[in-house]
């Protein structure tokens, strides 16, 4: 039992040291290094490793150890395409039954988005609001093995993800996307929602496109 939440411990510092790019797409993962950092034995960060790989996050390469998952270009739109399918599934349901749906934290989340975008901020810090913008919907979904499963491919799509924001088009439109798809579901128009997502998705896809490095 130890050991498990030890390693539970373990993924969530991994997670986050990805997510803050402290741990970049592509890097070697170093257990001695992270053994010392964390103060724990090696075991538990093996473990750890296995769920994030399980993830999408990381990868493991024989005779060269653990990696933090790089998406090429084909892999990512291959993600993302998962994604827009089993979001449209669930904006779709959520229209059906708006009262269950938190619109007040969604509109918060998506001024502070606003405010975050006109300010200037980093690519990461947009990443990080655009992160809990998707989670929080996904939150009032009552199916929870549905939202884990969407929220752990979501992760895996977030490796070298931030890259999309240098394009000023897409990040520019991201807030009205958002509202779009919020208002759909607010009004219980199950088409409206699932247009709403497909633009969004079009939108990030050609951000994509048009940013993601050449050997990635």
């Amino acid at each position: 039992m130890a050991d498990f939440s030890l390693s539970d411990l373990a993924s969530s510092k991994i997670r986050a040291l990805i997510k803050e790019k402290k741990l970049k797409p592509g890097a070697h993962i170093n257990i001695d290094s992270l053994s010392r950092e964390f103060g724990i034995s090696q075991t538990p960060i093996r473990e750890a490793l296995k769920k994030l790989i399980a993830e999408g996050m990381a990868v493991y390469r024989p005779r060269a150890g653990y990696f933090v998952r790089n998406l090429s270009l084909y892999e990512y739109l291959q993600v993302l395409e998962i994604l827009q399918v089993m979001e449209s599934y669930l904006v779709k349901q959520l229209a059906k039954t708006p009262f269950i749906v938190d619109f007040e934290a969604l509109r918060r989340i998506n001024e502070e988005l606003r405010g975050e975008i006109a300010g200037g901020c980093s690519q990461d810090v947009i990443g990080d609001i655009n992160d809990k913008f998707h989670k929080k919907l996904y939150e009032n979904y009552h199916n929870k093995l549905f939202v884990g499963r969407l929220c752990s491919i979501w992760n895996e799509m977030c490796a070298g993800r931030n890259v999309l924001y240098t394009n000023k088009v897409f990040t520019n439109s991201i807030v009205a996307e958002h509202e779009a798809i919020i208002s759909a579901i607010e009004r219980g128009d199950v088409r409206a929602a699932e247009e709403a997502v497909s633009s969004h998705y079009s939108s990030g896809r050609e951000s994509a496109i048009i940013s993601f490095p050449v050997e990635a």
